[in-house]
């Protein structure tokens, strides 16, 4: 269905080499289980997968699809060519792998999680854990940097928002340190 739209403008891209959002093949749809307005009709740049936006209307799926694109656009020095496979590229797991051993026991003590129950890049961070709600979420706060203390002798106040893998490093040469 959107073969002949997507080989047209990956054509058209060889007349030019800087490319706008007009220059690529996008799809629209309406989203049948939205739970909530705000995500009633989606719009993707087709072979794009995470290059989506969403809104009230197809046109402000569109228009916020534009965005997520012009915002892409300013923080990459070169964008894919139109019409062509954009495959996901996930995060790095460098840093935090250095600290294997102390996230397990982490999430397990302090966040009363399985840790290999998810996927946890170098950007990842506590402050989502308490959600949208501001009350909640500096109660749940205050929880993980007591537990923290608690069962590390860290307090992790100062770095609560920083990448987990920053926290982790502090609770690992807080052990270091002890063994000294």
């Amino acid at each position: 269905m959107y073969f002949f739209r997507t080989k047209i403008k990956w054509l058209l891209s060889f007349i030019k080499s800087n490319w706008n959002f007009d220059d690529y093949p996008i799809r629209t749809w309406k989203n049948p289980n939205a739970g909530v307005a705000k995500v009633a009709y989606g719009a993707g740049i087709i072979n794009w997968s995470l290059m989506v936006g969403h809104g009230e209307t197809y046109g402000k799926a569109v228009e916020n699809l534009k965005k997520d694109f012009e915002l892409y656009k300013k923080r990459n020095p070169s964008v894919p060519r139109p019409g062509t496979y954009v495959p996901i590229k996930y995060a790095s797991t460098k840093q935090i792998d250095k600290y294997k051993d102390i996230a397990i026991d982490f999430f397990n003590k302090v966040l009363e999680q399985d840790y290999s129950k998810g996927f946890y890049s170098d950007e990842a961070c506590l402050w989502p854990i308490g959600g949208p709600d501001k009350e909640k979420a500096k109660k749940v706060k205050a929880e993980i940097i007591n537990r923290t203390l608690r069962i590390y002798g860290v307090d992790i106040t100062e770095i609560y928002d920083n990448p987990l893998y920053q926290i982790f490093e502090v609770i690992k040469q807080k052990q270091a340190d002890l063994l000294k």
